[in-house]
C-alpha cells in the first residue's frame, strides 16, 4: 500500500494530537508531520517483523534505527503516524507517551 493524502489526512483527522515531535503534549510548538517521512517509514516498517504486543522500544529509538539503515530523516511524529497507518493491519502502538512504544522486534 502506498500512503496516499486521503489517508494522511484521515490519519491526522482523527489523532489530532500528532505533531512531528511525537504524540501528545510536547515541550515545542507542534508542527505538522510530513507525507513524504510518513511515506518512508511506512515501507520501512512494512519489511520489519512485528511483535503480537508493543515491545520495550518506542517509536522515537526506531526512528533512530530507520534513520541508520536507510540514510532516510524522519521526525518522531512521521514514525509514529507510519505505525499507527499499519495498525489495523496489527501492528501494536501503545499511544501513552510522547515516544510510545510500537512492537516492532528490535534488531540484535
Amino acid at each position: 500500500m502506498t500512503v496516499t493524502q486521503a489517508d494522511f489526512d484521515a490519519l491526522t483527522a482523527a489523532h489530532p494530537q500528532l505533531s512531528e515531535n511525537g504524540y501528545g503534549p510536547s515541550a515545542f510548538a507542534p508542527t505538522p508531520v510530513r507525507l513524504d517521512e510518513v511515506q518512508a517509514a511506512y515501507s520501512w516498517i512494512a519489511e520489519q517483523t512485528w511483535l503480537s504486543a508493543p515491545g520495550k522500544s518506542s517509536s522515537y529509538h526506531f526512528k533512530h534505527v530507520m534513520e541508520n539503515a536507510t540514510g532516510t530523516y524522519v521526525t518522531n511524529g512521521a514514525f509514529i503516524a507510519a505505525a499507527l497507518l499499519h495498525a489495523p493491519a496489527g501492528l501494536k502502538v501503545r499511544l501513552d507517551d510522547l515516544n510510545p512504544a510500537i512492537g516492532i522486534k528490535t534488531q540484535e
